[in-house]
């Protein structure tokens, strides 16, 4: 593992298990006020799974309020415009890591937890050309009446992963995401974790790994 900048984001990043060149890679986007080393451990399982993937893990663009040794996308409190403010450093972030691996954006997968999940339901589902899939850890949908006005013949499949006791991101937004996306023609799948709070357990991890089978060689 090493520093990389992509775009002007920096944080870590993991070559291919197999030491070759990468065939896909991974952007995982962090919780609010945590960065990039918070979900190293999540790139060891899906290495050993998809071999030929690289991983990187940007630091949020802001310093947290709360947390001032956190990074954070956007400013919690402001759910409404915050994401639109964040999206454009993402997207350019992405376009130089495609860029460097010379890779396309079907090639690319986002992965993010909280505040990080819902950046990347956010930037995945307005990309064009579309990612290979989104998945979303205890994230939430923000917005998508904008969604159906854009010119677009195809959305990202996307899962969304949930513990039914989150007591910081609702239990109840996975299914509200659903009923909003499932209109558009997006391909989305759910993963309930009964009992589990606002984090990622291994039942999860295990489901996102197969969902992943279906658009990602490994």
């Amino acid at each position: 593992m090493r520093l990389r900048e992509f775009g002007g984001l920096t944080g870590p990043y993991l070559e291919p298990k197999n030491d070759g060149d990468a065939t896909s890679v991974m952007m995982l986007l962090h919780g609010w006020g945590a960065n990039g080393n918070d979900l190293v451990d999540l790139t060891q399982p899906f290495a050993i799974r998809f071999p030929k993937m690289a991983f990187f893990l940007p630091n949020g663009p802001e310093s947290c309020k709360m947390n001032p040794a956190g990074r954070e996308w956007f400013d919690i409190e402001d759910r409404t415009y915050g994401p639109d403010q964040a999206a454009p450093v993402i997207n350019n972030s992405i376009t130089s890591l495609l860029l460097a691996l010379e890779l396309e954006a079907s090639s690319l997968v986002l992965v993010g937890f909280s505040q990080g999940g819902m950046m990347g339901l956010h930037c995945g589902l307005r990309m064009y050309p579309t990612p290979a899939a989104i998945i979303s850890f205890s994230g939430a949908l923000l917005r998508h009446n904008d969604l159906q006005e854009l010119p677009k013949l195809s959305y990202p499949p996307v899962q969304l992963v949930h513990g039914t006791d989150d007591q910081v991101v609702a239990f109840k937004l996975m299914a509200e995401a659903v009923s909003s996306l499932q209109p558009l023609g997006v391909k989305v799948s759910t993963v309930e974790r009964p009992g589990l709070g606002h984090g990622i357990d291994a039942d999860g991890l295990s489901a996102s790994m197969d969902f992943l089978n279906a658009y990602v060689p490994n």
